[in-house]
């Protein structure tokens, strides 16, 4: 992840997952990010707001929040939240080489809404619970587990997408994660090619079919949102930020970033 000043938690354990009932004594938190998971939190009860990115969602229940491991966010609730949290690093999920599973967090990263409302609640309340309690018997993670997790995943899926919604791409999936995993974010999309082991072509190709644009102003866009991520939440100025994410000069970044967001960049 890079290293700005925004606070970064890894609230995941060694086994790299981490499933229980959401703490009733969290009704505030300052802006943080994760280190490298997702974090999926029901709440059956609760009110308020949850801040993610430039998101503001007000929280009522039953709904499913999904924060991507990408994402800044922040609570700030004025009731007693009941639910549940799991957090998942996608390293537990590689160990047991099953294609479903990664297929199914591959579509919950990026196809689904940051918020979900919940039509099926009991079902998704009672796999939640079920996860929570095997993942509590055994220090060793089992078939169980990984089931209910398939389960929970297509449950939700089968409510956040309309009938025959099509999953987006391996590479444009691909893409997406090496730029959430860049240790400094490099504006050259054949930089990104090489990494992924293949050509500027046909990645940019791959963001054209599943998204429309090219991969250009994919990797912009992304630019532009760490910048707004900092420009909200630290007190870094723009010539600060401009020069962590490897602009030559200010008036560089300003244009750059005008031109996404059609506004000058400021604090």
């Amino acid at each position: 992840m890079m290293n700005y000043a925004i606070e970064i938690k890894d609230k995941a354990n060694k086994k790299g997952i981490k499933i229980e009932a959401f703490r009733k004594n969290v009704r505030t938190t300052v802006p943080h990010k994760h280190h490298s998971y997702i974090e999926l939190v029901y709440l059956s009860a609760g009110s308020g707001y949850h801040t993610i990115d430039a998101d503001t969602l007000f929280i009522r229940p039953p709904v499913l929040h999904i924060i991507k491991q990408d994402q800044l966010h922040f609570w700030n609730m004025d009731s007693e939240p009941e639910g549940y949290v799991l957090i998942l690093k996608k390293t537990f999920v590689d160990q047991y080489f099953d294609h479903e599973l990664n297929y199914l967090l591959s579509r919950i990263s990026a196809d689904c809404a940051l918020n979900i409302d919940l039509e099926d609640a009991p079902v998704i309340e009672s796999l939640f619970d079920l996860l929570t309690r095997e993942n509590a018997v055994t220090e060793k993670q089992n078939t169980v587990l990984i089931h209910l997790m398939k389960a929970l995943f297509t449950k939700l899926l089968q409510q956040a997408l309309s009938p025959g919604q099509k999953s987006r791409g391996s590479l444009y999936l691909s893409f997406h994660e090496q730029l959430a995993a860049s240790n400094e974010l490099i504006n050259n999309v054949a930089y990104y090619a090489r990494l992924l082991h293949t050509s500027p072509q046909n990645l940019n190709a791959a963001c054209k079919k599943e998204t429309g644009k090219p991969a250009s102003v994919i990797l912009s866009k992304y630019i532009v949102s760490e910048a707004s991520r900092l420009l909200l939440y630290t007190q870094q100025s723009v010539s600060e930020i401009a020069y962590q994410l490897g602009f030559k000069d200010n008036s560089h970044f300003t244009k750059y970033f005008k031109k996404i967001r059609a506004l000058p960049p400021h604090n």
